[in-house]
Parts: structure tokens; sequence; C-alpha cells
């Protein structure tokens, strides 16, 4: 019997706190809303903010909205005393900031020399040094480069370097400068030289100070093109100049 009534009280306290549980919630519900409506009529102005919509992705631009950009934005490059290869006065004129280590200047070097295959006499082709710190081998790649200057092969000199990219040193700066011919005593002393070295640091501050922080960059007439594009991309651009 005591079991039952207990069961009996357990039942009507549980329907009984429902029931208090729901009014509570009716009554916090009324309160909300008339806060709400309270706000509301304080500030008639105000409404729902709508979600906005999601923002479309724009569309990547196309190759010749590059192109066009590009050509708004040229540099003038001081080729200074560096060797030029080709005519001077040739229409199409390339210049590059490059780094002798760096395989992308690899693949630009021999855009460079497709570009000079098919536009022959048309084409003159300047190499300025931009040796990046992180390359070790760079800084004295570029020295042995202008110290072959000095003895009329610098561009054979470059050619070498590229070719055997994966072999930079010492042992390598030598032996393309015996095989090339060159005073190895002249060769030696060139470019162990601050002249010399004093000519890499002005061709860096040059490029940094024309916004070629990496390599390979070109300018193409001025144009500027940074990094190893296509000869696709070369050509598109010497044609939107009218030199093509």
């Amino acid at each position: 019997m005591g079991t039952n009534m207990d069961t009996k009280k357990l039942i009507i306290f549980s329907l009984v706190a429902i029931v208090v549980l729901n009014v509570i919630n009716n009554e916090l519900k009324k309160g909300f809303e008339k806060s709400v409506i309270e706000v509301i009529k304080k500030n008639p102005d105000l409404t729902v903010a709508q979600a906005p919509a999601p923002e479309q992705p724009s569309a990547p631009p196309s190759e010749e909205d590059e192109i066009k950009k590009a050509l708004a934005d040229k540099v003038t490059v001081n080729i200074g005393d560096t060797p030029v290869r080709g005519k001077k006065d040739a229409p199409i004129q390339i210049i590059v900031f490059s780094d002798f280590q760096c395989p992308f200047s690899k693949r630009g070097a021999d855009t460079v020399a497709a570009l000079e295959q098919k536009y022959g006499g048309k084409l003159m082709f300047v190499y300025k040094h931009l040796p990046l710190p992180f390359h070790p081998e760079a800084m004295p790649a570029a020295k042995a480069t202008l110290a072959a200057a000095r003895q009329g092969k610098y561009y054979e000199y470059h050619d070498k370097l590229f070719e055997n990219q994966a072999q930079l040193s010492e042992a390598l700066y030598v032996q393309i400068a015996k095989d090339l011919g060159l005073n190895l005593d002249k060769f030696n002393s060139d470019r162990n030289s601050k002249e010399i070295e004093d000519i890499v640091q002005a061709d860096i501050a040059q490029a940094n100070s024309l916004g070629f922080n990496g390599t390979p960059g070109f300018a193409l007439n001025g144009v500027k093109i940074l990094g190893a594009y296509p000869q696709e991309h070369f050509e598109k651009i010497i044609q939107a100049l009218g030199l093509g």
C-alpha cells in the first residue's frame, strides 16, 4: 500500500513539474517577444538583415588581360657595360636578370635560345646577374662569367654554365675557362677582384629596384615577364608590340 501511494505522489509531482516548466517557458517567450516589439517600436527603421548572397568566385584573368597589363608596366634597364649578344639596335630586345644555379633560370635560358633561333638578327639579348642568396654557387658562377667577359667570352661561358648546371663548382669554372682558351691567371685574378664583385652587386641592386626579386626576370622591350614563361608567351608579347 505504501509503495503505491509513493508512486502516485511521484507521478503527481512530475506532472506538476511539467506544467510549471511549460508556464515558465511561455512566460519567457512572451517576455522575449515583448522585448523585441519594444525594440522595433523604438527603432522603426530597423529591419531583419538579409543574409548576403555568397560571392561568386571571380574568373581568373585571361592571358590577353595579363598581356595588356604587362604592356602598361614597362621598365627601363640600364645595361651599362654588360656584353650584348646580337645587334644593339635590334627591334626585339630581351634583358634577363638571372641565376646560374636556378632551374627556372635554365628553363628561361632555353626559351631565349629558341627565340634567338626563330628571330635571328631581329633579337638582341643581354644577361644580367641576380644570384639568389640560397644558391651557394650562383655568385661564384656570376663572377666567373664576368671574368670570362674580360677575355671576350661572356656568352660562351654563360652557355657552358647552363649546359652543366648540375655540376656547378670551382672545378667546373676552371675547366670551362680552359676549354674556352682563357688565360687562367687573368681569369682567376679578375673573378676575385672587387671590381667584378661591385658589378654583380650593382646588377642585384638594379634588379630589386625594378621589381625583379626572383629569377628569371625578363624585360622584353621594357615589358616585365616575371618567371620562366613558355616561348609562346614571349611571342604573344612580341606580336602585341608589333614586332613579330
